[in-house]
């Protein structure tokens, strides 16, 4: 709430009268409040009524950020929890084993939280207690614990939609055959989903998950603010490709095999496709991913970026790497309204694209830079974000 001049002078007179009685009238002073503020923000006082407790229900928060989601998650925290009505009164299921290096300093001061690997007891006394349950971020198979307060269920965020990340492994063979998938029960979801109230996409890419749920399924993009605002990097001409992301099947970290290339991923994944596959990648060095690390990696010597990725609802990674002045290549798929060539669906045209961008003018290349980070900074709006977020737990 800003108040002119002449309004905060009008305000301090009315409130002086209440504030300087001995014993606080907290209706009144509500009252004098209210008539400041817009309709959406109205004060209520409490009378010895039990406070709503909301839970919100999250895979991953804090200072262990493992993808876009975490750090949609976060974002949320930060920037959407401190200003909701009664925002104390929503508490974080964390719905997973307490990260070993989890810091709880990473959190927001007087945000009740809990990871449900610490006590499942608590975990039922919170959902059984609880009025409401929303779901910042989900698991992908069926939560027994969660699955069973539907009745509770209000809104949730789709990152993802396993329905079409099912579709791509389905139509490409070479997928298929890779052994490090996330584990996705799709028809599950589809059934979880139909038992929230609402759901809301969080992608800027189109979903068949409008078309599945055409009612009361809503579109509320990410956001990204570009910070670094680097130019588009000059060290191009040496070849080598970086990838930032989970080594899921669809992401396909296997296209670097046989290019020179660097990979900030979870090192676990990486041996598990070089021993189970003929993708040794042994011209790719592995980076563990640490977002403490992040910063100096995008800065390194590589200009060229492997964002291809199949089905990417959002693509955080992909702004980041334009932010940092590196060159990505695109999936087909993903944002299809914008004319933009270095684009690839497959790992032979992978490798043929990085061998044009070596290939390509600088002046060409700046051209598909500068058109991609145009078309990228129309989500680059936190405002208009924390404002959509904000009004689903006000409706």
């Amino acid at each position: 709430m800003l108040l002119d001049n002449p309004k905060r002078e009008e305000l301090k007179k009315e409130l002086d009268v209440w504030l300087g009685e001995r014993k606080l009238n907290a209706s009144r002073i509500v009252d004098v409040l209210n008539k400041y503020l817009p309709d959406h923000t109205r004060l209520v006082v409490e009378k010895n009524q039990k406070a709503i407790k909301k839970i919100l229900i999250t895979t991953g928060a804090g200072n262990t950020v493992q993808g876009g989601a975490d750090i949609w998650v976060n974002n949320f925290l930060k920037e959407v929890w401190p200003n909701l009505p009664f925002h104390k009164s929503f508490y974080l299921l964390i719905d997973s084993k307490r990260p070993v290096n989890f810091d709880p300093k990473s959190l927001p001061n007087g945000l009740r939280y809990h990871f449900h690997g610490d006590d499942p007891d608590k975990t039922e006394k919170w959902l059984e207690e609880c009025d409401e349950i929303y779901s910042l971020h989900s698991h992908y198979y069926k939560r027994k614990h969660i699955w069973k307060y539907e009745d509770k269920f209000q809104g949730i965020f789709v990152h993802a939609y396993p329905q079409e990340m099912n579709e791509t492994l389905d139509k490409i063979e070479e997928l298929k055959r890779l052994q490090y998938n996330t584990k996705v029960d799709a028809p599950w979801y589809d059934e979880y989903l139909s038992t929230w109230r609402k759901r809301y996409w969080i992608g800027l890419n189109k979903t068949k998950l409008l078309e599945d749920f055409p009612n009361y399924t809503y579109s509320i993009p990410n956001y990204y603010e570009f910070k670094h605002n680097l130019p588009l990097t000059t060290h191009i001409n040496n070849g080598k490709v970086g990838f930032t992301a989970r080594a899921e099947s669809r992401k396909c970290l296997h296209w670097l095999h046989g290019l020179d290339s660097l990979a900030l991923t979870g090192q676990f994944d990486v041996k598990n496709l070089r021993d189970t596959t003929t993708y040794t990648m042994l011209k790719t060095q592995i980076y563990q991913w640490d977002q403490k690390i992040h910063h100096d990696f995008m800065t390194k010597n590589w200009g060229i970026f492997h964002g291809a990725y199949f089905k990417e609802p959002f693509g955080y990674s992909i702004f980041q790497a334009v932010d940092y002045g590196k060159l990505p290549i695109l999936n087909h798929d993903w944002a299809v309204d914008l004319d933009y060539k270095y684009r690839a669906s497959s790992m032979n045209e992978f490798h043929k694209v990085v061998r044009k961008i070596i290939a390509d003018s600088e002046t060409n290349r700046l051209i598909e830079f500068e058109k991609l980070k145009k078309y990228l900074k129309k989500f680059d709006n936190k405002e208009v974000w924390v404002d959509k977020i904000r009004n689903v737990f006000l409706r």
